[in-house]
């Protein structure tokens, strides 16, 4: 009995005592207390730049919590978890025109005047359609090309945009 109870405690410090190295990224006061971005200022301007980059007109509507974001912290788990939230929206198109790919590359170029850089990718297989920008404030878009998915060997494009951290 008494090995058992040493093995329950040893586990049990083992479990916590990791817990203290593991969560790491902001919180929520402080995101309000550096940049003071909120989750309601950040939404709007998420959806506008994904709109900006999707190359037929589109009206992004509004979701609701965590609104497909990313938490900023991982939990113990190594796991993401919020607030504060990384806020993104996504859309694909399944088997697209290479006109639509080539109008959703110009807008992404477009977003240079708008202050994005391009971030170059690290990866040398990464398909020349799939591109990324960041601005001076942390907001991203990005476009992904994957081909032969799935059983029917589809061609996949997405796009996406997302915000820095941002507080509840």
């Amino acid at each position: 009995m008494r090995l058992v109870t040493a093995l329950a405690v040893l586990a049990t410090a083992t479990l916590t005592g990791c817990g203290a190295f593991i969560n790491e990224g902001p919180t929520n006061q402080e995101i309000k207390d550096t940049t003071g971005l909120t989750v309601a200022e950040a939404s709007p301007i998420v959806e506008r730049n994904l709109e900006l980059v999707w190359p037929q007109q589109v009206r992004i509507q509004r979701a609701p919590l965590p609104y497909s974001g990313v938490g900023c912290r991982t939990n113990d788990s190594m796991m993401s978890e919020g607030p504060p939230w990384r806020l993104r929206v996504e859309m694909e198109e399944v088997n697209p025109s290479q006109e639509f790919i080539d109008r959703a590359m110009a807008n992404l170029e477009a977003m240079t005047a708008r202050g994005f850089t391009f971030v170059p990718s690290q990866r040398p297989d990464t398909h020349p359609a799939s591109r990324f920008f960041r601005d001076s404030h942390g907001y991203t878009v990005s476009s992904h090309l994957s081909t032969n998915v799935g059983p029917k060997k589809e061609v996949r494009f997405s796009m996406s945009a997302s915000s820095p951290c941002a507080a509840e």
